[in-house]
């Protein structure tokens, strides 16, 4: 077991509060005229709210004082990175596994975007678009966590890295597909016909690929 490297570990988690502070900008910033001058605003929410998704924003700017702090710390700790690893020891399936954490980052503040949004404009009525919005975020989560499973299993089962990085691949690049797709057009789009297809496509492969080798190799 290896020591924890306090450069990595510092650097990482202040990235992390970094990216959170990014995504809360994102979702609440458009409270920012609510709370600088409210009654200039042309929608009305109840006055309840401003104080309270005001309070996201403040935690926004602590992650990102936080976080920036713990970089500029843990650089001043020395080198990071271990000399001499090469690229061929890191599972392959790790690069896929931090692309899809990446984009259910970005779908999920894209809903809290659109909630507040939501919120805002159009306070106890019903919004098709943060609904779909939300759907986009939903499906997701109703996929991906099948299709990590697999391709960590096919890796483990000894599969050639080319067979992971396709099965990965293929999979990655239809749920970004899918997501683009559904989040920019309500009706079908190449992006979201595409994307589907695509997944199943690429859980069909991952299916395939298990089953030899668990009844032949």
């Amino acid at each position: 077991m290896h020591g924890v490297n306090l450069s990595v570990f510092g650097t990482a988690v202040g990235l992390a509060f970094i990216m959170v502070g990014f995504g809360i900008t994102y979702a609440y910033r458009r409270i920012l005229p609510y709370m600088k001058d409210p009654e200039a605003q042309p929608h009305k929410p109840p006055p309840a709210l401003i104080p309270i998704f005001g309070g996201f924003m403040k935690a926004a700017w602590a992650c990102f004082a936080v976080g920036i702090s713990l970089v500029i710390l843990a650089i001043g700790l020395g080198p990071g990175i271990p000399i001499g690893r090469g690229l061929a020891q890191v599972p392959v399936t790790l690069y896929y596994t931090a692309a899809l954490g990446l984009l259910l980052v970005i779908l999920t503040y894209n809903v809290l975007h659109h909630r507040v949004r939501s919120t805002l404009e159009n306070f106890g009525n019903e919004d098709k678009t943060a609904d779909r919005i939300a759907r986009v975020h939903a499906n997701y989560t109703e996929y991906v966590p099948t299709g990590l499973a697999l391709l960590i299993a096919l890796e483990w089962s000894g599969a050639p890295s080319l067979m992971v990085h396709f099965g990965g691949g293929l999979f990655t690049l239809a749920r970004y597909l899918h997501a683009w797709g559904y989040t920019r057009h309500e009706m079908a789009s190449f992006g979201r016909i595409v994307g589907i297809q695509s997944t199943i496509l690429a859980l069909c492969y991952m299916v395939a690929a298990s089953a030899y080798y668990i009844l032949i190799a």
